[in-house]
């Protein structure tokens, strides 16, 4: 299943060596491993931004302008912020409206690490919660999922559904009403039309990346049959029928 993983460290070392884990576990297949981010804050209470998994980019911090699509699909209207030592600070595509773009949502979640702690973010796919846990939670008592498409897609989808419903309103207020009122209910319909195409445009920029990650993971899976471990075979085979299935929906809604 398609995951959102976030975890706190008490260092950006131990961060790190959880993303190494992780990245161990994708070699072996155990997981499907998108992008990582580690976002660490100092005792003065900056902030760095690094990747290690894009390997043409290395290791170091990075700005708000070079972020992949994990952070893109958590920023904004179409997914939630996620928060950190206090559980989620909100949880619906609807609050997130209030973060415009990447950096609002960093600056939320910047705000929320507790100064000398690292939290690290990964996209995966999982087949069963156990590879993760054995790896991660040694190294931390603070590891929360979150599903892709329960979580972040159908909370942004309903969120398009009210706003067209509240345009269909406006226009049918526009029809019934005169002089101020209708003035107003024009720039209303004006603003939910702004945030209408703004939330689409996020929807169809995501699912372009959503896209591409299937594709990268379909491709790395490569021959299932090599596998000599029957019980480890049918799980990456299963993994990757669930994959192209993903694939060809995201097609299909773009």
């Amino acid at each position: 299943m398609e995951k959102m993983i976030q975890a706190l460290f008490n260092s950006e070392v131990e961060a790190f060596t959880g993303l190494q884990a992780l990245q161990q576990l994708d070699l072996t297949k155990d997981i499907s491993l998108g992008e990582t981010y580690v976002l660490s804050k100092d005792e003065s209470g900056k902030t760095a931004i690094r990747s290690a998994k894009d390997k043409t980019e290395g290791t170091g911090v990075i700005s708000g302008g070079l972020l992949g699509g994990l952070i893109g699909l958590l920023a904004g209207p179409l997914g939630f912020i996620v928060g950190v030592a206090g559980g989620m600070l909100a949880g619906s595509a609807g609050e997130t409206l209030k973060a415009e773009d990447v950096s609002d949502y960093l600056d939320t979640v910047s705000s929320q690490i507790p100064k000398g702690k690292s939290v690290l973010l990964a996209h995966v796919w999982e087949d069963w919660e156990t590879p993760v846990n054995s790896v991660l939670l040694p190294i931390t008592s603070d590891l929360k999922r979150f599903n892709v498409n329960d979580e972040v897609y159908l909370p942004a989808q309903t969120e398009l559904h009210k706003i067209n419903k509240a345009i269909q309103e406006a226009e049918s207020k526009i029809l019934d009403t005169e002089g101020t009122e209708k003035a107003d209910w024009k720039n209303t319909l004006t603003d939910l039309k702004k945030q209408r195409e703004a939330l689409q445009k996020k929807l169809n920029s995501n699912a372009e990346q959503q896209e591409k990650q299937y594709h990268e993971w379909i491709h790395t899976a490569g021959d299932t049959e090599q596998e000599q471990n029957e019980e480890k075979k049918a799980k990456l085979q299963k993994r990757l029928t669930e994959q192209k299935t993903r694939l060809e929906e995201v097609r299909k809604n773009r």
